[in-house]
């Protein structure tokens, strides 16, 4: 159901906002191997040494091309304006973004990184909570463009993120956990 006025991915959906413990939502009947891998992976690098962790960043919804991260606001991210730092909205639009991205590529054969992101900031955000809606756009042989939406606790939209991130086979001897 696309809501009006918001891009079909940044639509609430009733399955997404069922994750309120702080557990993801992952789609149970149709996850992948590759979905699984995935989870696996993140959780095993979401220690408290992460920097997810340090930020307090939860994988709410993990999905073939994309992922919803959600960020609890603290004053402790406000700039001196009061607001939430653009900083931190970008460091959330970028882990949404990768995550998306990791779903739909090879993690045995093949690794990523984030070479370029633009972001479009509308509207301060001083409280509630954040999410990050990230979708992959385009996914080439070595290039892949992905687009993340973040959103305020009211659902409006408060930034918009695209980024371009390199695909590279992995070198031989690496181990993906």
């Amino acid at each position: 159901m696309r809501e009006e006025g918001r891009p079909q991915h940044c639509a609430r959906n009733e399955e997404r906002e069922r994750g309120g413990s702080g557990e993801p939502v992952f789609r149970e009947a149709a996850e992948s191997e590759r979905e699984r891998r995935y989870r696996r992976i993140f959780r095993s690098r979401s220690e408290p040494h992460t920097f997810y962790q340090l930020l307090g960043m939860q994988l709410r919804e993990l999905r073939e091309g994309g992922a919803t991260f959600s960020l609890p606001v603290s004053s402790r991210f406000f700039n001196a304006g009061g607001m939430v730092h653009g900083g931190v909205l970008a460091s959330l639009a970028d882990a949404s973004m990768a995550a998306a991205l990791a779903t739909v590529i090879d993690l045995d054969r093949e690794t990523m990184a984030t070479v370029e992101m633009k972001i479009n900031y509308m509207y301060p955000v001083t409280g509630g909570e954040l999410r990050s809606e990230g979708k992959v756009v385009q996914r080439g042989r070595s290039i892949a463009v992905v687009e993340a939406c973040l959103t305020d606790g009211t659902g409006r939209m408060v930034a918009k993120a695209m980024g371009t991130f390199a695909v590279r086979s992995r070198e031989k001897g690496t181990q993906v956990d």
